[in-house]
């Protein structure tokens, strides 16, 4: 399996982090522990970025749990090869689930072209519709989409966010893509079950390429879940490859 180095796997994991902002932050001693009222396990997560010696994991897991039930949010850990060693058994030993392994894939940006005709703009401002529209194809809560959508106000970063309609006109794919040092990250990449095998995610993705090449972007990156074969089968065919992989540990 292709990897990355440490060094390389912990920029591209703050680039990921940057590109989907939690609401508050705390770091300890190399942990950042993110919360964002709940709003997918990566914004509200402890996430190793400088591993200790592994001589203290049970007091610091101790104090991620206690942050995390004061604001009556489940302790979550995401196991990344950042993670020090014995972090995972020390989990584990606690009673804490291995749930949802992911996969990190990374392609050259231009393998994201292809003869889709006319491109969607990217839109930089995503309360200009394209929030409610996604959240309404989600079919998620009001307080589910308001966390996103303050997520989105504190995104710094160049965004773009993307919706392309199915070919009879209704609703079809969508996606965001954040920009920072030559890399774009993909996100929110979704497709409405009545348009799918229409080509429309990998027009959204070629729509956020086209708006990112301009500006410098050389790679695109994106994580998926390792049980979503369709999905995995786009990014391959868009020439995306795994670079590293990851896991929750979610507390009992």
């Amino acid at each position: 399996m292709p990897g990355l180095s440490t060094a390389a796997i912990r920029t591209l994991e703050c680039r990921a982090f940057n590109a989907w902002p939690a609401l508050q932050t705390v770091i300890d001693e190399g942990w950042l522990l993110r919360f964002a009222r709940g709003h997918t396990k990566r914004a509200n997560s402890v996430n190793v970025l400088w591993p200790g010696d592994g001589t203290d994991l049970v007091p610091r897991v101790a104090r991620a749990e206690a942050l995390y039930r004061a604001r009556r949010l489940p302790p979550v850990f995401r196991v990344t090869p950042l993670a020090e060693p014995g972090l995972d058994a020390a989990l584990a030993a606690r009673g804490y689930e291995a749930v949802d392994p992911s996969l990190v894939l990374a392609a050259d940006i231009a393998s994201l072209a292809g003869d889709f005709g006319p491109l969607p703009a990217p839109a930089p401002d995503p309360f200009a519709g394209w929030l409610d529209a996604f959240g309404s194809a989600t079919q998620a809560d009001a307080a589910s989409v308001a966390a996103l959508g303050d997520m989105l106000r504190v995104l710094v970063p160049p965004a773009g966010f993307v919706r392309v309609p199915a070919h009879d006109g209704g609703d079809g794919a969508y996606a965001m893509g954040v920009l920072e040092a030559g890399d774009l990250g993909a996100f929110e990449v979704l497709t409405v079950p009545e348009a799918r095998r229409q080509g429309l995610a990998a027009k959204a993705l070629a729509a956020l390429a086209a708006w990112a090449i301009p500006h410098g972007a050389r790679r695109a990156y994106l994580q998926v879940a390792a049980e979503n074969a369709p999905a995995r089968s786009l990014y391959a065919r868009l020439g995306f490859r795994e670079i590293y992989r990851y896991h929750y540990r979610r507390a009992p």
